[in-house]
């Protein structure tokens, strides 16, 4: 068994009082007082601050590129015990911010980077890529998958209400434009084994990684280093202000994995299929297009089939956790998928948002009471 703590250190340096009860400080005085460190020479939190600004800086002068001038979520993580097998690898929402690792611990492997096989093709950054790349893997994306990603890609999520529980995304392309490689298989992972402490690792927002597997103890401070140019966010994340002004920090906080991803990428796309393409007339391309998502998605949690998953999805989406679940344990014993594939196909709250299933639910009350004209 082990435990995964993570320890962040106090916002404000100067709030004496704060800071003598924060776990993160007391940690640091005890190493000080254990390993007998003088005034002169003892660990505090302006030197790991500096330390990790000055790793931003060699980078920024190996690559002539942004300088990084302040830090966010600070924070120690430490894991306790183990064997562990390791994350699933994931891409943290932070461009233009970047990601420091400091190893603390001795022999601590390092988080593991992913390069991703771009088929010959362009990475996944947008609808348009996104289609390109399953057609390059052999797909025949239907007509309505395309016609979406194609045409709407660039609308405001929070401009309808079957699709506003998504405005956070922006639109469909911003959103691929930061987690769309999750889509794509695995060139080559990168990670080294054992590092002595202080080996840092710096990793652009976009990457895709993974704390790694290991069989013991592991400790590293982590940080993010913020850009001093800000325009940087408003071109990465084509924003406007008033997108600006909704507060987003890009702290890393929110993060997908390729099975999350797509999960939320069904739900948003099953409201659109039914809410602006369901008639009478093109049912059966609703179901076709409906059947291709959900195809992909058994692909994705095959490929990495982790309970976790049911931990990472909101305790109100119950449909889905459920239905993951079935999924997780069919797979765990080699059974047919079929039935649990059409069930959520048909289901009117499996592959949605609580919004939207909260919506139909009270227009069905409606039509089920309305009193009938005599």
């Amino acid at each position: 068994m082990y435990s995964i703590y993570r320890v962040s250190f106090p916002l404000d340096d100067n709030d004496t009082t704060t800071n003598n009860n924060n776990a993160a400080v007391q940690l640091l005085t005890l190493f000080n007082e254990q390993t007998g460190q003088s005034t002169k020479s003892s660990l505090t939190i302006e030197k790991i601050k500096q330390y990790m600004l000055g790793m931003c800086d060699r980078r920024s002068n190996e690559r002539n590129c942004t300088y990084y001038t302040s830090l966010g979520n600070l924070m120690f993580i430490m894991q306790f015990g183990g064997p562990t097998a390791g994350q699933v690898r994931h891409i943290d929402n932070m461009v233009p911010n970047l990601q420091i690792c400091c190893y603390m611990s001795d022999s601590c492997p390092s988080t593991i980077v992913y390069a991703m096989d771009d088929g010959d093709g362009s990475p996944v950054t947008d609808g348009t890529s996104l289609i390109d790349f399953w057609e390059r893997y052999g797909k025949s994306v239907p007509e309505l998958i395309k016609d979406i990603l194609l045409n709407h890609g660039d609308r405001k999520l929070k401009s309808k209400w079957y699709t506003k529980y998504f405005a956070s995304w922006n639109t469909i392309n911003s959103q691929l434009l930061c987690f769309g490689k999750l889509y794509q298989p695995v060139a080559y992972q990168l990670g080294m084994e054992t590092n002595p402490p202080g080996t840092t690792l710096l990793a652009g927002g976009n990457e895709i990684h993974a704390g790694p597997p290991t069989t013991v103890s592991r400790m590293f401070a982590f940080a993010i280093g913020i850009p001093s140019e800000r325009e940087d966010i408003d071109t990465y994340n084509n924003s406007d202000i008033e997108d600006e002004e909704e507060g987003e920090e890009n702290d890393g906080e929110v993060q997908y994995s390729p099975v999350l991803l797509h999960i939320d990428f069904c739900c948003l796309l099953f409201s659109v299929l039914d809410y602006e393409y369901k008639s009478s007339d093109n049912e059966d391309l609703v179901r076709e297009a409906k059947h291709f998502l959900v195809g992909i998605l058994i692909e994705l949690v095959t490929d990495y089939p982790m309970k976790a998953y049911l931990l990472q999805i909101d305790e109100e989406r119950v449909d889905i956790r459920s239905w993951l679940e079935h999924i997780l344990n069919r797979i765990d014993i080699n059974q047919s998928l079929d039935g649990l594939i059409e069930e959520a196909v048909i289901s009117d709250a499996i592959m949605y948002t609580p919004d939207v299933i909260k919506r139909r639910s009270r227009k069905k009350k409606k039509m089920r009471y309305k009193p009938t004209k005599k």
